[in-house]
């Protein structure tokens, strides 16, 4: 039988964007309230986390049984469960340094009904994306329902907020972006970018920056335009700003003909990375946080390299004991 050749370029993309993780989080935890207005970050989280959904939608298998969701289930809900509970002690560490130990499953409860709000929530939406995919990749018409049960989810939003509960607001914000990586894979469009399209490619997306914001208000090209689910603007630019971005880089990525040991254990190790990571940014940014570093540019590098190299020891530890990998990382 012969054997697949690795995609070297995927190996790239997706070390490049678990380092982006660890960088975007050291700014954001080091800075803690005015991290938006940092150029770098605002760059990062315009694409990053889209980034790794679509590098999903180009790996995913089809699928056929039942046993994918299983699979799945064990790979991204099962290290969810678990470092949720391990995180939940940081998270509410004054309510049970307080002795308030019966505030933790009602805790548990607004994570799983609010996966962002304490929960590794990447995990719980590419598991909620992974089940919809399973029953809508059997249609021959799959793009188009996929692409119509998005719109009907954005369109039903205002009326029943209740849409955004349990990972379904993450499956639509997330979803389309899976579908780029499915078509890509599919089509081998990469392949037939020319340098023309390049070129436009970076006006759309130099374009699109510009436009993008996280919270508050889009004020672009002199126009103050409320930024939520009720301004068709915003949401737009939400959408689209991701995505020359993630061409552009999909496009360079197929010139990568080789790695290094670096590039492929980042690589292999990416959704531990992401789960793990956490807890040392988190530690190097208390200790920091009482010095003349604080909040400063030295203290987001400092917490960016000693939580990657920490993350690193954690993760290369936990993978000898398989039992604890299969628990912690899902494989």
């Amino acid at each position: 039988m012969e054997l697949k050749a690795r995609d070297y370029g995927i190996d790239w993309l997706k070390a490049f964007a678990i380092v982006l993780m660890v960088l975007g989080h050291a700014i954001q935890y080091s800075l803690v309230s005015n991290f938006d207005s940092n150029i770098i970050f605002r760059l990062i989280y315009s694409f990053h986390m889209p980034l790794f959904i679509f590098v999903s939608g180009y790996l995913i298998s089809s699928g056929k049984n039942v046993s994918f969701l299983w699979k799945q289930f064990k790979l991204l809900i099962v290290p969810f469960l678990l470092w949720m509970v391990l995180y939940s002690f940081y998270y509410r560490r004054m309510d049970l340094h307080n002795g308030n130990w019966a505030i933790l499953p009602n805790y548990y409860l607004q994570v799983f009904k609010s996966p962002g709000k304490g929960g590794l929530w990447f995990l719980w939406a590419l598991y909620v994306i992974d089940v919809f995919y399973f029953f809508l990749r059997k249609s021959r018409y799959f793009y188009l329902l996929s692409v119509a049960l998005v719109v009907l989810m954005y369109a039903l939003t205002p009326s029943f907020p209740e849409s955004n509960f349990y990972g379904l607001g993450l499956f639509k914000i997330y979803y389309p972006y899976f579908l780029l990586g499915c078509f890509l894979r599919q089509y081998q469009i990469a392949d037939k970018i020319k340098k023309w399209q390049v070129l436009l490619l970076v006006v759309v997306m130099v374009f699109l920056q510009i436009a993008w914001t996280r919270t508050g208000s889009v004020y672009s090209f002199g126009m103050p335009i409320a930024h939520d689910n009720n301004s068709i603007y915003a949401l737009v630019v939400r959408i689209l700003t991701p995505v020359p971005v993630l061409l552009l880089l999909f496009k360079v990525s197929r010139y990568f003909k080789q790695s290094n040991v670096v590039v492929q254990w980042l690589s292999a190790n990416t959704l531990s990375v992401y789960a793990s990571h956490f807890m040392w940014v988190y530690l190097f940014v208390y200790l920091l946080s009482t010095t003349i570093l604080e909040r400063s540019d030295v203290e987001i590098c400092i917490v960016f390299i000693v939580a990657l190299v920490f993350t690193w020891v954690t993760v290369s530890v936990i993978n000898r004991v398989p039992v604890v990998r299969k628990l912690l990382f899902g494989r």
